[in-house]
């Protein structure tokens, strides 16, 4: 028995590092999965790293409230309901001080960011409900906590979500659905190569060593590291942790 054994989960931002990897894992956890993306080409890679019984792949934008119920109504006709999701999508947008940032990149990061994972959990909680209860996982950064020259609009988002997570499990502890955080730091993937080519172009990996010999474990984490704390946090094995932000930046907030 795996750990997601006929549990029904939907992530968000499946065609990503951690999405993709979160989709591998839960998949040899034995969940039925609802995979979610905007880039057709990359969300079919990712579907093809898990069962394919018990695996959907649907091209959706989680800013729309439209496409949210396609995909939440996807996982009810395909396996009769939904019992996690992993709201994960989100990007890391343009990095720039923020008096020459354009207001729509601001805009952008909260739409995908804040608004899809609020559109997400409601559309999934009423299925959760007629299920007993849910658990709801949320990714956010360490961008909310520490952040870092140029990324006010992608960390304003970020700590948005901490916020939105926070209200929501106060909300649904009663009702036996779970809402936390998972609060990345660097991850060996396309999102921090984007990071640090744009706050210094030419000259990314000089940045990044740098940036290395500020984390106490001297290295970033892996797809797979956060893939498992997110099922950590999906499975039983969380089933006392309602509202929690739990940080895996490799010790990078404590120094």
């Amino acid at each position: 028995m795996g750990k997601l054994t006929d549990k029904v989960a939907i992530i968000t931002g499946a065609s990503g590092g951690i999405g993709a990897a979160t989709a591998a894992l839960f998949s040899r956890e034995g969940a039925k999965l609802v995979l979610v993306g905007r880039d057709e080409e990359r969300l079919r890679q990712a579907a093809e790293g898990c069962d394919p019984a018990r695996t959907r792949a649907v091209v959706a934008d989680v800013r729309k409230a439209e496409d949210t119920e396609r995909y939440v109504d996807a996982a009810i006709q395909a396996f009769g309901g939904v019992d996690v999701l992993f709201a994960n999508a989100g990007y890391e947008g343009k990095v720039a001080p923020l008096v020459d940032l354009d207001v729509s990149v601001l805009d952008d990061l909260h739409a995908i960011h804040v608004r899809g994972t609020f559109l997400g959990m409601q559309k999934v909680v009423p299925s959760m409900l007629a299920r007993g209860g849910g658990s709801i996982v949320v990714t956010s950064s360490t961008g909310a906590l520490n952040s870092f020259p140029g990324s006010s609009a992608y960390s304003a988002s970020k700590a948005a979500l901490i916020a939105l997570a926070r209200t929501a499990a106060v909300e649904l502890a009663p009702r036996n659905i779970r809402v936390n955080t998972m609060v990345p730091g660097g991850v060996e993937n396309r999102m921090m190569f984007s990071f640090t080519e744009q706050m210094a172009p030419g000259h990314a990996e000089a940045l990044r060593a740098g940036y290395l010999q500020m984390i106490p474990a001297r290295r970033l984490a892996t797809n797979e590291e956060m893939a498992k704390l997110a099922l950590f946090l999906a499975s039983d094995d969380s089933s006392y942790c309602h509202g929690a932000s739990f940080v895996a930046d490799g010790g990078l907030t404590i120094v």
